[in-house]
């Protein structure tokens, strides 16, 4: 199971740490942040930037939802539900297997590349490659894909970098 955990801004590098150091192996299994690949231009040429997908949000993997609670309560002044507000979400087991699809093993979603014919958006490589239907809106100038995602309670869109080839 897969709960996610929103920190402070700048502060989830350091909490994944150290609870990869001190969490029990009973209450965490796996710590990790979604990575994706963007092309982004400057100084006059295209590269590839790897950004965080989800910004200040850490997914953490474990059987036991209560026993990761109590052990995270040391990091709630890192997480932003302040107070007495639940500091994990749980996600949806749809949402963990779209992200497993999308982003595999190594929780990084690479760049896809495609064309457009007809008026009909067609990706020729990477993990975009049968997720067509779910492309809602591409910018060509920038080289992302909105995505449609079954991922409630997430502020921003699922973002992915797909660059264009050509278009007829």
């Amino acid at each position: 199971m897969w709960c996610v955990m929103k920190c402070l801004p700048g502060e989830a590098q350091k909490v994944m740490e150290s609870c990869k150091a001190n969490l029990s192996r009973q209450a965490l299994q796996d710590v990790f942040m979604f990575t994706c690949e963007r092309m982004k231009r400057y100084q006059g040429s295209w590269h590839l930037e790897t950004r965080q997908m989800f910004p200040d949000c850490l997914f953490l993997e474990t059987e036991d939802p209560e026993q990761l609670a109590r052990e995270l309560e040391p990091y709630r002044a890192y997480a932003c539900a302040g107070g007495k507000r639940e500091m994990l979400q749980s996600v949806p087991p749809e949402a963990e297997d779209f992200l497993r699809r999308l982003c595999g093993d190594a929780h990084h979603l690479p760049m896809s590349s495609g064309y457009i014919r007809d008026g009909i958006t067609h990706v020729s490589s990477g993990p975009l490659v049968g997720m067509e239907r779910r492309i809602r809106k591409i910018d060509r100038h920038k080289r992302l894909a909105d995505i449609a995602a079954p991922l409630h309670g997430m502020e921003a869109p699922v973002q992915a970098g797909l660059e264009i080839i050509s278009k007829s």
